[in-house]
């Protein structure tokens, strides 16, 4: 319901009946949060173990990195074994025909422009 509008003002008229607000719960967001979150990082190193290995191994050797290297090689390797990898995989092999793919007598590198 508005109030005023024949003078251009509109305010909102609030319900007639007293409703309570809804009490503000401070620790179940963060705990839901914290859930959400510790799902992901499992799904993601164990669905994306590979993606993991590639970046560690883009990281400059340190004292921190150098003992972390050989365990998450073994990880990448084992998640690859039990073929948690195989989507990805897919998706690899075929975003590679598709780039390997030629139309008419065009050779690799060329830009396919006629001439």
């Amino acid at each position: 319901m508005t109030t005023g509008a024949e003078q251009g003002e509109i305010a909102e008229v609030g319900s007639p009946v007293l409703v309570p607000a809804d009490p503000i719960d401070t620790v179940r967001p963060w705990r839901w949060m914290t859930g959400v979150i510790a799902t992901a990082t499992l799904l993601l190193s164990v669905f994306n173990a590979h993606a993991i290995g590639a970046w560690f191994d883009e990281l400059p050797p340190s004292p921190l990195t150098e003992p972390l290297r050989a365990p998450i090689a073994s990880w990448v390797a084992l998640t690859g074994k039990l073929g948690f990898d195989a989507p990805r995989a897919a998706v690899c092999r075929r975003w590679e025909a598709a780039q390997a793919a030629r139309f008419g007598d065009e050779q690799p590198g060329e830009d396919g422009s006629a001439r």
